[in-house]
C-alpha cells in the first residue's frame, strides 16, 4: 500500500508538472504572436496615418502619389498581418507558392522599411555594416522588428521636421542595433512614458531572447535612442 500510494504520489507529481510545461508553453507563444502582430501592424498602420494626414495638404499633381504610397504601407501591413495569423494556425514553412507568410523580413528589407518612414515624413538614413546574410533568420527578424518599433515610435512622437538614423553592424560575434533621432524627448509620450507600454516591453523580450539588454532613452542634446547588442547564437 505504501509503495502504490507513493507511486500515485509520483505519477500525480509529473501530470501537474506537465501541465505547467504546457501552460508556460501557451503562454509563451501567446506573448511572442502578441509581439509580433503588435510590431508588424503598429508600424504600417503609423505611415498609413501620416500619409493620409499629408494627403490633405499634397498638391493635386503628388496626391497620386501620396495615394499610392497608402496603398503599398496597406499591403505590406496586410502581409504582415497575415504572416502573424498564420503563427496561430500552426502553418508551416512552405505553405505554397506565393504565401506570403514563409519568408519572414529581415535585415535585407530594413531599406524598404526606411523608405516607407520617411515617405511618412520622418527622414530616415540606414548603415549596414558587416555580412548580414550571416546572421540567422531568427536573429534577422529580431533587428528587422527592433528597427520597425523604434521607427514607429519616432514616427509618433518626433515633430515635423526630425531626422532619424539606423545603424546596424553584423559581426561574426554579436549584431548590433541603434536608432536615434533628433526629435523631443522629455514628455514626448516615448514608451513607457505613456501608453499601454506593449512596445517598449516586446523589444525587451525580443532582445533578452538573443542575449541582448535593450536601451532606450533620451539623447543629451535632444531626441531619443534605441540601442542592443544580439548574440545571433542565441537561439528564442
Amino acid at each position: 500500500r505504501i509503495r502504490r500510494a507513493a507511486r500515485t504520489e509520483r505519477l500525480a507529481r509529473l501530470e501537474r508538472d506537465r501541465d505547467e510545461r504546457e501552460r508556460r508553453a501557451v503562454e509563451e507563444e501567446r506573448s511572442r504572436i502578441a509581439r509580433e502582430l503588435h510590431d508588424s501592424v503598429t508600424h504600417g498602420l503609423s505611415v498609413v496615418v501620416a500619409l493620409a494626414d499629408a494627403l490633405g495638404h499634397a498638391r493635386p499633381a503628388d496626391a497620386s502619389a501620396v495615394t499610392a504610397r497608402i496603398a503599398e504601407t496597406g499591403r505590406q501591413a496586410l502581409t504582415d498581418m497575415r504572416r502573424a495569423l498564420g503563427l496561430l494556425q500552426d502553418a508551416g514553412p512552405d505553405t505554397g507558392p506565393g504565401d506570403d507568410r514563409r519568408s519572414p523580413p529581415g535585415i535585407g528589407q530594413l531599406g524598404a522599411l526606411c523608405e516607407r518612414t520617411e515617405a511618412a515624413g520622418l527622414v530616415t538614413r540606414l548603415r549596414v555594416d558587416g555580412e548580414a546574410a550571416r546572421v540567422p533568420a531568427a536573429a534577422q527578424l529580431t533587428v528587422h522588428r527592433l528597427v520597425q518599433e523604434s521607427l514607429a515610435n519616432a514616427l509618433r512622437h518626433a515633430p515635423e521636421g526630425a531626422r532619424a538614423e539606423v545603424r546596424v553592424s553584423c559581426a561574426p560575434g554579436a549584431v548590433t542595433v541603434e536608432v536615434t533621432d533628433d526629435g523631443r524627448s522629455a514628455g514626448s509620450g516615448r514608451p513607457g512614458s505613456a501608453g499601454s507600454g506593449r512596445g517598449l516591453a516586446g523589444m525587451r523580450e525580443r532582445a533578452a531572447a538573443f542575449g541582448g539588454v535593450l536601451e532606450a532613452g533620451p539623447r543629451p542634446g535632444g531626441g531619443w535612442r534605441v540601442f542592443v547588442r544580439l548574440d545571433p547564437g542565441s537561439a528564442p
